[in-house]
């Protein structure tokens, strides 16, 4: 499954960069703490990456992406809400909110169906692929939880491990699909992922 050429890829490497800028950003603040903490930017920053990720991949008809990019952006704005509101934002509960999540997913999914390419990929890939996504998408899931909780933006361990977990599936995926702004999007994820595993390690 090739991707898309022109402008609509430039907004994928667009997408690419607010995704790796974000996490950097995490990284310094993680490492000047000496444990995982969640700055404001990183959710501004998540929420235009998983909004130009998202365009990207209902552009390119990739089913599984866009299904993970829907659902994030909700969550991620979710956080920011939490992040500025605090304790105003009220609690909102789990089952609801992945319930609208889902919905919006859904028909994003509706509105690209009939025009997938992803005939050309072997089932058993696009199997990977929505595997991958599902063990992704629900780091966020699990953080959402946490942070309800606390009242406070907050990364369990157990977000690291599924983001790692996620995040090697997904780039076999994109690797089989050949298409190198997703590559890029997932190539760096293991290293970052597996560093906050060692600085959560070490807070413990």
């Amino acid at each position: 499954m090739p991707g898309a050429s022109g402008w609509p890829e430039y907004v994928g490497w667009l997408g690419n960069a607010f995704y790796f800028t974000r996490f950097l950003i995490q990284w310094i603040h993680s490492e000047r703490a000496g444990k995982t903490v969640a700055p404001t930017l990183f959710w501004w920053f998540s929420v235009c990456g998983a909004a130009a990720l998202g365009f990207y991949a209902y552009w390119t008809r990739n089913t599984p992406l866009l299904l993970g990019y829907t659902i994030t952006f909700v969550i991620y704005v979710r956080n920011l809400t939490i992040v500025h509101l605090g304790a105003r934002a009220g609690r909102l509960g789990l089952l609801p909110a992945l319930g609208i999540a889902l919905a919006a997913a859904a028909v994003l999914i509706y509105l690209a169906a009939g025009k997938e390419v992803e005939a050309s990929i072997h089932r058993a890939w696009i199997v990977v692929g929505f595997v991958g996504q599902a063990v992704f998408s629900s780091r966020f899931v699990v953080q959402w939880y946490a942070t309800e909780r606390r009242g406070e933006a907050h990364f369990p361990r157990s977000f690291w491990w599924l983001s790692l977990v996620g995040n090697v599936l997904l780039l076999a995926y994109v690797i089989r699909c050949g298409d190198l702004v997703f590559i890029a999007g997932f190539f760096l994820g293991p290293f970052v992922q597996i560093r906050n595993l060692m600085l959560s390690r070490t807070k413990r």
